[in-house]
């Protein structure tokens, strides 16, 4: 490819991508914001055990990230490395996430019991789908500020699935619990709406890729660069010790280890203050189901719109100080919940710094780690965009884990009681102090690593010109890799 003058994606190509985003801010939102609340309100499961519960599931998840990443890059399936993924794992994330929100008539140990293998069920079944997914961008364009651009439209699109998972299920639920007369029914009822959106939205996207995924370069009788490719069958007996040694590499990559300790700061965050909002707004802010509801649509709208405002800014100045000043937006935000007092005023100040914030971190990061590839694709040939894609997953999930716990552990310390409709002041503003400093305290150190990430515009171009002329079997000056 001349780096002089990349091949712009089109409209179609980058709204085609961006709507199985859709699914994934669905997926991902609807359990985040609503699992632990669902658990402690109707499930009637303590805090601290709703917090290990979705650990437990999180750090298997967190096992399987890699596996998945690196099996996508790895397949000789002929319709290609990712759609074949994406299209089944939708069918497997729909039905979990019907799953989740069933209250079940079992005794407390089979109760938990069943949670913690639905839950798990849920992360394998987004994984399978999300990770092929991200990893499918990276291939739909190789041009750096192109990346940046698909990613906007994505983040833009996820900002669409996560108005519909954040905006509507308290009142969803209401609705069909007083057509039914079950808040039980209207729980399991919701999650199948949630799950059968999810589901479509991917398949709808595979669909409209049709043809515009890149031929599966695992179907040549040797994968460039790798000694141990795959046999016709599919099979190799080093497959597991490969995908160790692909996995060690790429951990002596700098930039993608920066990228992996801002994205588990940060997804630590993420899982905050999604699990607390709704603990938040109904017990700290006394808001009604549709007073909840109008806050997470304000804030699906705004990260929607700074989705293409971050795109633009990106191109100008880069991906660094974009990620960089959106971590640092992001932690204002949480620190106003504290210093300023309980009124609407306060929430739509948080909620648009949160949404610059949250745009700006979810649009660079996976533009980002597309980035980092080239490092290893110069020095080997290979290119493990799934692996890569899925590593960060990988130390997302980790982040996960850490936060579902601090979810859990902190409101049972703050004295939050599963089975009271009315908490005490002591709980209540403890919320608000659990809500408002916790996840500054992790953004700090992920402003920290993304001034330390080193690979610049400047520096990728550099080593896109160096990959060319190692494909031309020409020398290039092995310098570009210094501090990378």
């Amino acid at each position: 490819m001349d780096s002089s003058q990349p091949k712009k994606l089109s409209l179609g190509t980058l709204l085609s991508y961006g709507v199985g985003a859709v699914g994934e801010g669905i997926g991902y939102n609807v359990f985040f914001s609503f699992f632990s609340f669902f658990l402690t309100t109707q499930a009637g499961i303590k805090p601290a055990v709703a917090g290990v519960i979705s650990a437990l599931a999180v750090l298997w998840d967190a096992i399987t990230d890699p596996i998945i990443g690196n099996w996508s890059d790895r397949t000789r399936n002929p319709r290609g490395r990712r759609r074949p993924f994406i299209m089944s794992g939708a069918i497997l994330f729909g039905v979990s996430i019907s799953l989740l929100f069933v209250n079940v008539n079992l005794p407390g140990g089979l109760k938990i019991a069943y949670y913690i293998v639905v839950n798990m069920f849920y992360w394998l079944a987004l994984t399978i789908c999300v990770i092929p997914h991200i990893s499918l961008g990276s291939e739909l364009s190789e041009d750096f500020d192109e990346r940046t651009r698909l990613r906007s439209f994505a983040v833009a699109l996820m900002g669409i699935g996560t108005l519909i998972a954040v905006g509507t299920p308290l009142l969803l639920v209401e609705a069909f619990t007083n057509i039914t007369g079950s808040s039980n029914a209207g729980w399991a009822m919701s999650g199948v709406i949630y799950g059968v959106l999810t589901m479509v939205v991917y398949e709808v996207s595979c669909w409209l890729l049709r043809g515009k995924e890149p031929a599966n370069p695992n179907l040549q009788e040797k994968l460039p660069g790798n000694a141990a490719a795959v046999t016709s069958d599919g099979s190799d007996a080093a497959e597991k010790g490969l995908f160790f040694r692909n996995a060690r590499k790429a951990f002596r990559n700098k930039s993608l280890r920066q990228l992996i300790w801002i994205t588990f700061f940060v997804n630590v965050t993420v899982t905050l203050a999604s699990g607390l909002a709704v603990y938040l707004l109904t017990f700290t802010y006394g808001f009604n189901e549709g007073e909840t509801s109008i806050v997470y649509a304000l804030q699906g709208v705004l990260v929607i719109a700074c989705a293409g405002v971050v795109g633009v800014v990106a191109k100008k100045l880069g991906k660094r100080p974009v990620m960089i000043a959106g971590l640092a937006i992001y932690a204002v935000s949480y620190v106003l919940i504290i210093l300023l007092p309980i009124s609407w005023g306060t929430i739509i100040v948080h909620v648009i710094l949160f949404a610059i914030g949250n745009a700006g971190y979810w649009t660079m990061v996976y533009a980002m780690s597309y980035d980092t590839a080239i490092v290893e694709q110069l020095r080997s040939g290979e290119r493990p965009d799934g692996l890569y894609t899925s590593l960060i997953g990988l130390f997302m999930k980790f982040g996960n884990a850490a936060g579902s716990l601090v979810v859990g552990v902190g409101l049972q310390i703050v004295g939050f009681v599963e089975s009271s409709e009315v908490q005490s002041a002591a709980a209540v503003a403890g919320i608000r102090w659990l809500y408002g400093l916790s996840p500054t305290l992790f953004l700090v150190p992920a402003v920290l690593f993304a001034v330390i990430y080193p690979l610049t515009r400047e520096r990728f171009r550099e080593l896109t010109r160096a990959n060319e002329l190692r494909e031309q079997g020409e020398p290039f000056d092995p310098a570009v890799l210094k501090g990378l």
